[in-house]
């Protein structure tokens, strides 16, 4: 895995230990656990990949050259580029009823000095410390213990070959064994699939990219193999997202069709479903909407809202009637929307077909992208 940081400010962020300078500027509050040192900003047009550390074996280096990971200067980049000033203090007035000092950067700059190099290797994005920040809110202890065990779960979960397993010209240039792995990965994630349980296609207003699912679709009931689905198309989602407009958040329509209480998932599935979107997925989800969900999905709701955290919560808005579909009008252009997402010409949308979005459509693109351009048009 080679990624290479490009983040504008990231690239120029490069700290050196100074135990006489008193870095005043964004120093943690006493709240925060304390930097292993003071810190200064300087700056260089220099890039470092993640490949930079996989090729050494010594895996104790200096937090110096953990250069390009480290943000700083003015121009430090914010990974919601709509943030306003109002949101940033709404935000300190919550971390102020925790307790806490709220403090972004300073915050980030405390969490990358806490990882080790090897869990640099298994960062999603350079705005990944960022979105623990926030979810924590101003929490910085329970931050970094939350991004180290996601990057942890990244690992072990194996996101990044979950990702590629159906890009068969990165396979090619794997060993044998490890072209065996991915692609029986690759089969396992397209049987889950057949239904069309889960799938992206199209966009929000803002174009966050829409993630559909269908749980009366449902065709297995392994749970492992149900959350390598799922975690597919949570990366893929995002990518899409940010392809498109530059954002970090998807949005989640949940359409209750063919649902019965027989098909639903078994409550251990359910837990794990939430473990990963709240734990390992924070800041992610700009809102999920509940489409005419049918009575007895109340039974089903009034159990598993239970392990709903309070923040999530918050997100999920229930799409029935007239002022659903209100709703929905407003966050979506329903002329490229599914039916049951409020979708005014969801007839002349392309039925849905496993193999080619798995095989044929870029991982950063949607399901038939180019064909839901052409009904919402490019303004959208």
């Amino acid at each position: 895995m080679t990624v290479l940081l490009r983040s504008r400010s990231l690239m120029r962020g490069v700290f050196h230990h100074n135990h006489n300078h008193n870095h005043k500027k964004g120093q943690p509050n006493a709240q925060h656990a304390p930097l292993p040192s003071s810190v200064t900003i300087h700056h260089s047009p220099s890039t470092v990949t993640l490949a930079d550390w996989e090729s050494d074996s010594d895996e104790e280096k200096n937090v110096d050259q953990l250069q390009e990971f480290i943000r700083g200067g003015d121009e430090w980049e914010h990974i919601d580029k709509q943030q306003t000033e109002l949101e940033y203090r709404r935000r300190e007035q919550v971390a102020a009823l925790h307790g806490f000092t709220y403090d972004e950067e300073s915050g980030v700059k405390s969490i990358l000095q806490a990882l080790t190099p090897h869990e640099f290797k298994f960062l999603a994005d350079v705005n990944m410390p960022l979105r623990h920040y926030r979810a924590e809110k101003g929490n910085l202890e329970e931050a970094i213990r939350k991004i180290k065990c996601t990057l942890k779960w990244r690992e072990e979960f194996a996101v990044e070959d979950i990702k590629r397993c159906f890009d068969e010209k990165y396979i090619r240039t794997l060993s044998p064994e490890r072209q065996n792995e991915l692609r029986e990965l690759g089969r396992v994630i397209a049987n889950e699939n057949e239904t069309g349980k889960i799938y992206c296609r199209g966009y929000d207003r803002h174009g966050r990219a829409i993630l559909y699912l269908t749980p009366g679709k449902e065709n297995s009931t392994h749970e492992m193999n149900n959350m390598r689905h799922l975690v597919y198309h949570l990366e893929r989602a995002i990518a899409c997202t940010k392809r498109k407009s530059g954002r970090e958040k998807i949005c989640i329509v949940i359409g209750y069709q063919g649902f019965k209480l027989t098909n639903a998932p078994p409550m251990s599935t359910v837990k794990h479903t939430l473990m990963i979107l709240q734990g390992h997925y924070p800041e992610r989800m700009h809102r999920a909407y509940i489409c005419d969900p049918p009575l007895v999905f109340r039974t089903f709701w009034k159990i598993i809202k239970h392990f709903v955290d309070p923040n999530t919560l918050e997100k999920i808005a229930f799409c029935d009637g007239k002022e659903g579909m209100a709703q929905l009008e407003r966050d979506f252009d329903t002329v490229g929307t599914e039916k049951h997402a409020g979708g005014t010409q969801s007839s002349k949308l392309q039925s849905f077909t496993s193999s080619k979005f798995l095989y044929d459509t870029p991982f950063e693109q949607t399901y038939d992208e180019s064909g839901w351009q052409s009904l919402v048009g490019e303004g959208s």
